[in-house]
């Protein structure tokens, strides 16, 4: 009863007493209390705050309208904290009615407005059908939400800030790699958790005017109310909605209406086709392409007889020898100067450079750019294209459930001994599922140069750099273990030396290395990391001084090859004494994500999405070295896709090759570069993804064989890639 009475009470009190009142257009009512004024300004001034403090990110000096777009975001502030001070309705049922279709037609622009404003990119300057689909598209989501709870106001609060996630999220993965967010990157959250420490992920200008949209879209979502509809219409709205979620889903996921009428990602620049057409438009795009489908034409009972009907008749693949073998994946080593000129204080791979005895070496075209270590890996370990999997996807997460042929399993076959080492977190992209699927029979990762103690210790510190630093310090003295927060190079070789000498001598040897030190996150400072190299420009070089601030994060990756080159050079002169003939390969994994600006700069472009495909393939050069302690032929070789390279290695190296490998190597006489972005052929013509070009047919073989190879478990033809079947 004493709880009935309470609430009797607070059912029958009196409401405050507005302190003003006032009817506008005879149909909006404005009144607010005391309370809710002292709110309303409390929330505005804690929003000027908010935007005040990254005044500095308008004003940018790329930014030409910063000021403009910093002057509408102080007057949003004030315009929010008056909503949310006021207290609004309508006097009449016609005029609330109007009041609600407006807002649904409305807020659905505005969060398209929010989206896009994370991307960089002003709605308004689509094409006008564009902005209908992505109308259309807004609100099948919204639509989604009302057939599961009849509400309008609950479809706007719940959808609005699952778009705004999915706009940030682009917008740093743009910001840190330079290709869009992708429906495959989920499967790499894992990864991603791992190196999040290094990146910035301080708020700009586009993610202060995203967040004051977000604010309005709720507030204004709040009061939106669902019009009064009995009890047929209300199961008939939903009813709608329901159908027209499953007819356009099944259309899409089933038919081929929507590519034909050109509603595809744009696998050639996805980057550019997030710009066109929208952010969450293109991710829904992708979401057809998660999965792989068996190739036009695919018989597994025909796929040996491709592969053999490539191969010449006579063919010697009887080993030669058995030496050594040693592959490093340098984690981001890149020779920029393939995108340009170049300029800086002192060179920044003088070593490299340099290295042409006892050496093959070329530039290399990868598949990723600024991450997706782990796809470049897969290429070379397996010999598979991943141009033949959905855009975006990852390898070694989707695909790799089951034991593997790889190159792994080619040496260990010829009495190899197999070591994989990675000294960064083991979990990091599946990795160690993955290498129990192909073969390694030791996996050292970061714990086993760091102590699990130490690294726990750097965990609950936050990630601190110079707490690791310093932990480090106290076991290994003087050693350079780190740079940054990273193992170095030098260390990571110093390593490898180790497992070399504690070998088992009585068989060859086979280590495949992925270093981390050139990681990105070219901002962060630490007191182990001195610049050695920056960008200069060539008037102000020329009279003896430098430009050292143009470009920090170009400048720290250029500085990080600087030590890279260094301690290649201290790796190579090593095993140059050693007796036991050895064979090492070193390539990078893709291109550092640095200054778009620099690299449009190098290009002599204007912007990264209308990039020529030549431009566009520059983008996923590296270089690649094969080096060997004893005489090998020299040779330089302008372009190879990474899927080819282990079969090159073991070309050189003389060792037995199954059918597979050899067929790869005649397949890279007509086409040396198969990649995500498209294929150059012998002649050294550019096709891009998606156009049609005279190798068709070479590329369709290629491809029914990549399915057998890695999806086809069942009619997988053994003997094709392995010695031993």
């Amino acid at each position: 009863m004493l709880f009935a009475s309470r609430r009797s009470q607070k059912e029958h009190a009196t409401p405050p007493a507005p302190l003003f009142s006032c009817t506008l257009f005879k149909c909006v009512t404005l009144s607010t209390t005391r309370r809710r004024l002292i709110g309303g300004i409390v929330f505005m001034l804690a929003l000027l705050a908010f935007v005040i403090g990254f005044t500095k990110e308008f004003f940018i000096p790329d930014l030409a309208c910063g000021g403009l777009l910093y002057g509408l975001s102080i007057a949003a502030c004030v315009i929010l904290g008056g909503l949310t001070a006021l207290r609004w309705g309508m006097t009449t049922h016609r005029a609330a009615a109007i009041f609600s279709i407006a807002l649904m037609v409305l807020l659905p622009i505005v969060a398209m407005t929010m989206v896009e404003c994370l991307n960089g990119v002003f709605t308004w300057d689509w094409y006008p059908q564009n902005l209908l689909l992505n109308f259309v598209l807004y609100y099948l989501f919204y639509g989604l939400v009302y057939v599961c709870s009849g509400s309008f106001r609950l479809s706007m609060l719940i959808v609005n800030p699952l778009f705004f996630l999915l706009g940030l999220t682009h917008h740093w993965v743009m910001a840190f790699r330079g290709t869009p967010f992708v429906p495959m990157d989920f499967f790499s959250a894992g990864t991603a958790a791992n190196v999040a420490a290094s990146y910035d992920f301080s708020p700009d200008y586009q993610i202060v005017i995203a967040v004051l949209l977000l604010i309005f879209l709720q507030i204004a979502g709040y009061k939106l109310r669902t019009p009064s509809m009995d009890i047929v219409l209300k199961v008939a709205t939903r009813v709608f909605f329901a159908t027209l979620i499953v007819v356009v889903t099944c259309l899409y996921f089933f038919t081929d209406q929507y590519a034909k009428a050109g509603l595809k990602p744009d696998f050639w620049n996805q980057a550019r086709g997030y710009r066109r057409t929208g952010v969450v438009m293109n991710f829904c795009l992708n979401t057809k392409y998660l999965y792989v489908t068996e190739p036009d034409g695919y018989d597994p009972d025909q796929i040996a007889d491709i592969v053999y009907g490539t191969l010449d008749e006579e063919s010697d693949d009887s080993p030669t020898a058995a030496p050594n073998v040693i592959c490093i994946m340098n984690e981001s080593l890149a020779d920029l100067r393939v995108l340009g000129d170049v300029q800086t204080n002192i060179p920044f791979m003088p070593f490299l450079d340099s290295l042409t005895e006892n050496t093959i070496r070329g530039n290399l075209y990868v598949p990723v750019i600024g991450s997706g270590t782990s796809n470049t890996e897969f290429e070379f370990l397996t010999g598979v294209s991943t141009s033949f999997f959905p855009a975006g996807s990852n390898a070694y997460m989707l695909y790799m459930k089951e034991p593997q042929f790889s190159l792994v399993s080619t040496l260990s076959e010829q009495g190899y001994t197999n070591r994989a080492f990675h000294p960064y977190y083991a979990s990091g992209w599946n990795r160690i599922a993955v290498y129990n699927h192909f073969g390694f029979s030791k996996f050292y990762s970061l714990s086993s140069v760091i102590p699990n103690d130490i690294l726990l210790q750097y965990s609950q510190s936050g990630m601190n750099t110079e707490v690791l630093q310093q932990l480090v310090d106290e076991i290994y003295p003087d050693e350079n273990v780190l740079l940054r927060r990273y193992v170095s190079d030098s260390h990571n070789y110093r390593k490898i030396m180790q497992m070399y000498e504690n070998r088992d001598e009585d068989k060859p040897f086979f280590l495949f290395n992925v270093t981390m030190q050139n990681h990105g996150g070219y901002t962060e400072k630490a007191s182990n990391f001195t610049h050695k190299v920056y960008i200069t420009d060539p008037a102000v070089s020329a009279a003896g001084g430098t430009v050292p601030n143009t470009y920090p994060k170009a400048n720290q990756f250029l500085s990080l090859m600087k030590y890279s080159d260094d301690a290649i050079q201290e790796l190579l002169a090593y095993f140059e004494q050693q007796e036991e003939p050895t064979v090492i390969c070193i390539f990078g994994d893709h291109q550092p994500s640095v200054e778009t600006n620099y690299i449009l700069e190098l290009l002599g472009a204007k912007s990264l999405y209308s990039l020529t495909p030549e431009q566009e393939q520059s983008r996923y050069i590296t270089p690649f070295y094969i080096w060997a302690n004893y005489d090998i032929p020299e040779q330089t070789i302008d372009r190879l896709s990474v899927n080819y390279l282990s079969s090159l290695v073991m070309q050189t190296a003389g060792v037995e090759m199954p059918a597979f490998n050899r067929y790869l190597l005649k397949l890279s006489e007509t086409l040396p570069v198969i990649s995500t972005v498209g294929t150059v052929d012998a002649e050294g013509i550019f096709y891009p993804t998606g156009t049609n070009t005279p190798h068709d047919a070479l590329l369709a073989d290629y491809e029914k064989i990549a399915y057998n190879y890695i999806h086809d478990q069942k009619h997988r033809v053994d003997s094709l890639y392995s010695l031993s079947h």
